[in-house]
This record gives C-alpha cells, sequence and structure tokens, in this order.
C-alpha cells in the first residue's frame, strides 16, 4: 500500500518567494524617477514665471492705480500747459509741446475760483518721481506723489491732448491720455 500525502495548493503558494521581480522593480524605479524630472522641471518653469511677473510689476499693478489717478488729475483740468520743468515756467519760460518735465493744470471749483495744479517729474535716488502739487484751502502748498521707481516719465500735447507717458523700472512703457473738458 502507497499512500501518497497531498499537500494542500495553499502550501504550494507559500513555497514561492514574497516580493517584486527584478523587471517590475526597475520599472517602478524608472517610472518614479521620470516622474521627479517632471516635478523639478515645472517647479523651475513655475520659479521662472513668478520672477517674470514680478519684473513686470509695474504693467500688473502699479501702471492701473497710476492711470487712475492721472485720468482722474487730466480729467478735472477745464485748461492746462506743458513746461520743460515747474521751475522753468515760474521763470517765465514758454510752454512746449513734447519732452515736457511738468504739466500745469487749471481747473474752476465750484465757487467760480480758479485752482491751479502741478504735476511734476523729479529725480530722487536716481529714479523719477511724478509729484503732484496744488494749494490747500488755506493758501498752504500739499504735495503728494503719484508713483515713484519710474524710468522716465515725459508729459505731450502735440496731438491736442495732454498725455504722459511713463517708462518702468524694466523699460516697460505706458502712455496715458486726458485733458480739458
Amino acid at each position: 500500500m502507497n499512500f501518497r500525502l497531498q499537500r494542500p495548493l495553499s502550501w504550494r503558494k507559500s513555497l514561492r518567494r514574497g516580493g517584486f521581480t527584478l523587471l517590475e522593480t526597475s520599472m517602478g524605479v524608472s517610472i518614479t524617477l521620470a516622474l521627479s524630472v517632471a516635478l523639478i522641471a515645472m517647479l523651475q518653469q513655475h520659479i521662472t514665471l513668478m520672477g517674470w511677473l514680478q519684473k513686470q510689476s509695474f504693467l500688473t499693478t502699479e501702471a492701473p492705480q497710476i492711470g487712475n489717478l492721472v485720468g482722474r488729475i487730466f480729467g478735472s483740468a477745464d485748461h492746462y500747459f506743458v513746461y520743460s520743468s515747474r521751475d522753468a515756467a515760474l521763470g517765465g519760460a514758454a510752454p512746449v509741446l513734447v519732452n515736457g518735465g511738468a504739466v500745469r493744470l487749471f481747473s474752476q471749483a465750484a465757487n467760480g475760483d480758479i485752482t491751479e495744479l502741478w504735476v511734476e517729474v523729479q529725480t530722487v535716488a536716481g529714479t523719477k518721481v511724478l509729484k503732484c502739487y496744488g494749494k490747500l484751502p488755506n493758501g498752504t502748498e500739499s504735495q503728494w506723489t503719484v508713483c515713484e521707481g519710474l524710468g522716465n516719465a515725459t508729459f505731450h500735447c502735440n496731438t491736442g491732448v495732454l498725455g504722459v507717458t511713463l517708462t518702468g523700472p524694466n523699460q516697460e512703457e505706458v502712455t496715458y491720455y486726458g485733458g480739458s473738458r
């Protein structure tokens, strides 16, 4: 009598070793490496884009605000004169049509008085600053900065409309127009 001992199927499965084959492990490492390289490339692209956007902040954030202020200032004027500089204008120089450094704006107040407002380009610490000068009701002169950190700014009225061309710190150029009503 021969008896054969039959082992259960689960015993055969347990004889096989667990884990992955060399091919499966290689494929897993290769895919992980490819995904890592793609992620690093995307991160580098994001950093480059954010740096470029920061350089363009003059156009994206400052220019719209400046445009709003300049539009309101120019829009309130009844008439204007463009001069090479404020000091030259106060010294009696004739107005210019292009490449002006200051503009003298006149508007009529509610009580009928004529008010005068100056917008001037000044150089402060190597950068251009756009400043506004006016008089308070008590007669004292007030001044405030419209924008700073400009590369350049010029006023012109050669087309019959008052304009200012602002150059940003990275040579971005924006021109605003407005003028008398």
